[in-house]
């Protein structure tokens, strides 16, 4: 459950881009648009590319830089969260499909109609409500926020549910082999 949205950004950076980072007491995603984007999220390092989403926890330190070479658009979602099921994604970097991407189009087309502020604006550090939007348009962005992160949880921990089975069914398989 999605207690307050903070913060909607769609980027387009350009390849020099360089965020020395931040951090924060609220939950954090980066989905890589398009190119590629370097990433550190406390003390370890990665390059994340194209179709690719990490999440940064409460306080985590995180910061995030163009490579030089790939000019990367951007979207990146705060918010807050005190549900036991967020924690799944500590640590998580995940690659997502073309139903999540259209929820995170959703998102960002509802963003530009609840509020005033431009999603591209870097030192954005809170939404501005737009007094014309269309009616609903916040509670669809929690309702598809909250979708997302469903959708997300339930193919990656079945995906590890099963690489678990087929590891135990290898095992036996070996076994019986022998």
């Amino acid at each position: 459950r999605i207690k307050r949205l903070v913060t909607v950004h769609y980027f387009e950076f350009a390849k020099d881009y360089v965020f020395e980072g931040e951090s924060h007491d609220f939950w954090e995603f980066l989905y890589v648009d398009t190119g590629e984007a370097e990433i550190v999220a406390d003390a370890q390092s990665y390059t994340l590319k194209q179709g690719d989403m990490i999440f940064h926890k409460p306080n985590e330190f995180h910061s995030v830089w163009a490579n030089g070479k790939i000019a990367p658009n951007l979207v990146v979602i705060s918010f807050e969260c005190n549900s036991k099921a967020i924690r799944f994604f500590e640590n998580r970097i995940l690659q997502i499909g073309d139903g999540e991407k259209n929820l995170l189009a959703q998102i960002i087309r509802e963003a530009r109609n609840a509020f005033t502020s431009p999603l591209h604006t870097p030192s954005l550090k809170q939404l501005e409500k737009n007094p014309h939007s269309l009616f609903g348009s916040e509670q669809l962005i929690k309702i598809y926020l909250e979708l997302l992160l469903i959708r997300l949880y339930r193919r990656e921990s079945k995906a590890e549910a099963e690489s678990k089975l087929s590891s135990v069914t290898r095992e036996k398989s070996e076994e019986a082999a022998i």
